[in-house]
């Protein structure tokens, strides 16, 4: 039985290679910084338009990216005292399970 998340899967892949202009995931990454900061001309904002429409993992990427790169710039503008207490902590839990675990892979 196929999944709807498979399905849109085999569907993004069929639409990207048999439509000329429409982005790869990988292009689309490239380009969402500059899409973000309104860089990009008119054709290729388009283009990544597109393949937002075509590609609800890429629309929850966008979302999740500048949310952070919100977060970050909001952080950096406050005085120190309170950038720490605006990180959220599950964020902080991540960080510092991933810098332990990394630290174990590395101890024989």
């Amino acid at each position: 039985m196929i999944t709807r998340r498979k399905l849109r899967w085999r569907i993004q892949h069929w639409l990207e290679a048999r439509l000329p202009g429409l982005l790869t995931c990988a292009q689309f990454e490239a380009l969402v910084d500059a899409y973000i900061d309104g860089e990009l001309g008119p054709v290729a904002r388009a283009t990544v338009d597109l393949h937002m429409r075509t590609c609800p993992v890429c629309l929850r990427y966008v979302a999740a990216y500048r949310k952070v790169r919100d977060m970050a710039a909001d952080t950096l503008t406050r005085p120190e005292a309170e950038a720490l207490v605006a990180i959220p902590e599950d964020l902080v839990a991540a960080i510092l399970a991933a810098r332990d675990a990394e630290a174990g892979r590395k101890t024989p």
